[in-house]
Parts: structure tokens; C-alpha cells; sequence
């Protein structure tokens, strides 16, 4: 084979690799986005969840009905 031949070959296998290692990186990064903005999004449930806990057991220690349970407690 030609030296030439042989070099073309190599230079268009390495073209390849670059091709897919930037198209991997351009996957990876929107999905890096996506990810990201679904992890924001539940922080923000997480946090609102939290605040409603947070003011049931302040209610229930400022002795909102009496600490009981209305439809539990009529047993």
C-alpha cells in the first residue's frame, strides 16, 4: 500500500473519533441541562413540602387542637 493511502486512511479514522467525541459532548451537555433544571425543580417541591411540615408541627406545638387529630381521635 502507498504511503500516501495509509495516511489518508488514518487521518479519516482520527476525523471519525473527533466527530463522535464532540457529538457525545454536545449529548452530554444538554442532557447535563436537562438534569439540571429537573434537580431545581425538585428542590423547590422539596423546599415547599418542608415549609408546609415545618408550620403542621408548629401548629400542633402551639396546641392547635389540642394535638389531636380530628378524625382519628373521634374513635
Amino acid at each position: 500500500m502507498e504511503t500516501s493511502i495509509v495516511v489518508a486512511l488514518i487521518t479519516g479514522g482520527f476525523a471519525v473519533v473527533v466527530a463522535l467525541i464532540n457529538k457525545f459532548r454536545r449529548d452530554n451537555h444538554a442532557d447535563h441541562a436537562t438534569v439540571m433544571d429537573t434537580l431545581i425543580e425538585v428542590h423547590r417541591e422539596v423546599s415547599r413540602v418542608g415549609d408546609k411540615v415545618d408550620r403542621h408541627i408548629e401548629w400542633h406545638a402551639q396546641g392547635g387542637n389540642g394535638g389531636r387529630f380530628a378524625d382519628r381521635d373521634q374513635g
